[in-house]
């Protein structure tokens, strides 16, 4: 179970990412909320590592730009 759980963070991670750098190529900002809209499961934001994954994906575009 534990395994199940550590491979949906992970993929929720990644789905993470791929939103984040949609939003930024429609200039639309990647917020939180925005984001859970398109993620298939948005209560994934309750784990600690899914939302350092969106901060560093933000960060990340923020070196782009």
């Amino acid at each position: 179970m534990k395994e199940s759980r550590l491979k949906r963070i992970d993929q929720c991670c990644e789905e993470v990412k791929q939103a984040v750098r949609q939003f930024h190529t429609e200039g639309i900002y990647p917020s939180e909320a925005a984001i859970s809209k398109l993620l298939a499961k948005p209560g994934c934001f309750r784990d600690k590592k899914v939302r350092a994954a969106l901060r560093a994906a933000q960060r990340e575009i923020c070196l782009e730009t």
